[in-house]
């Protein structure tokens, strides 16, 4: 998957950026449960991304789960699938890369789609975050473009076969566009 925004919504050079504070990040684990993110330019905000992210480095965590709403809304028949991740591989922008993949358990209720995925920036604005907090981790990014009962079964997986990994909801606060993910978590 290839970056879209990078030195429009989010600057080049990001990670050095969050480099620079890592000095000042305290040394507390990050929550268990899901941390809400912001995923609008950084120029918007930044301050709540630095706050969301206020937590040390963990490199002995390998496993992150993004999840942010399809904005386009279902694509393809109404019946398809109404969850949609990018194709296993990198996002890699000038100074940072994550790896991306779906866990095994998951594969089945997902599709796969680098041009659907590639269209939405929740990840790419944090993913210079998550390069420098969690640099060994696969990043599974799931896209929802609206409730159904498929996004619980996803939660409830992930809450049951990675019950410590760190999991980030993309939202925009004023439109809560990923609410059907902050209900399937009861938050």
């Amino acid at each position: 998957m290839k970056p879209s925004v990078e030195g429009i919504m989010y600057p080049i050079m990001a990670k050095a950026l969050v480099l620079s504070r890592l000095s000042e990040l305290s040394e507390h684990r990050f929550s268990s449960h899901p941390i809400e993110v912001p995923h609008a330019a950084w120029s918007r905000c930044k301050e709540e991304l630095d706050s969301a992210f206020s937590f040390g480095a963990c490199p002995d965590v390998n496993q992150v789960f993004v999840l942010g709403p399809l904005h386009k809304g279902p694509v393809g028949s109404s019946d398809g699938p109404l969850v949609y991740a990018p194709a296993d591989g990198e996002l890699c922008g000038s100074d940072w890369k994550i790896s991306l993949g779906v866990p095994a358990r998951l594969r089945e209720l997902v599709a796969f789609s680098d041009d659907i995925c590639s269209e939405e920036q929740s990840l790419e604005i944090i993913a210079p975050y998550l390069s420098v907090l969690f640099p060994n981790a696969q990043v599974c990014y799931l896209l929802a473009s609206g409730r159904s009962d498929l996004i619980g079964r996803i939660v409830e997986k992930i809450g049951k076969d990675f019950p410590f990994s760190p999991i980030f909801i993309s939202n925009n606060i004023e439109t809560n566009c990923a609410a059907m993910w902050k209900e399937a978590f009861g938050i």
